[in-house]
């Protein structure tokens, strides 16, 4: 048998339309990065504003101890102020300090032997659908003020 010379391939890759190929792959990439920075505004629209301008940002606490320590003082402000919360209902605010002695000199009221009257037949309707077996509730049926459940 005869050696034959062997040629290389002419169907391999050539190196330089693969560095053709690359460099154009980069280009493309780096057009369609600018591209798509031009098409959509990725800019964050919080670092063109100065801070506390635009109405439809809410306005950052800036010193927030500070917001804190006013926050109680109107509580503790209003646990010893006397006044009405809603004067048409009936229903006042009492300084806490005379709410406790009040509840120690009198005691918690008796809740077992208050008297429930029913101005309209829906109360006892409510009364009982809601808790169906209180003594109230019963006590509410007997008198004639609806029929619950």
């Amino acid at each position: 048998m005869a050696k034959t010379h062997r040629h290389p391939e002419t169907r391999d890759v050539q190196p330089r339309m693969l560095l053709a190929f690359g460099g154009g792959l980069l280009v493309f990439l780096a057009l369609a990065a600018i591209g798509m920075k031009l098409a959509f505004n990725t800019t964050p629209s919080w670092l063109l504003h100065p801070a506390n301008v635009s109405p439809e940002t809410p306005d950052l606490q800036t010193a927030p101890r500070q917001d804190l320590v006013k926050f109680r003082a109107e509580e503790d402000r209003q646990l010893k102020m006397l006044g009405w919360v809603d004067r048409k209902a009936g229903i006042a605010r009492i300084p806490i300090g005379d709410a406790m002695w009040a509840l120690v000199s009198n005691g918690l009221p008796d809740w077992s032997q208050s008297d429930i009257t029913a101005s309209e037949p829906a109360d006892c309707n409510l009364l009982g659908a809601a808790v169906p077996r209180t003594p109230q509730a019963r006590k509410c049926q007997q008198q004639g003020g609806g029929t619950g459940r």
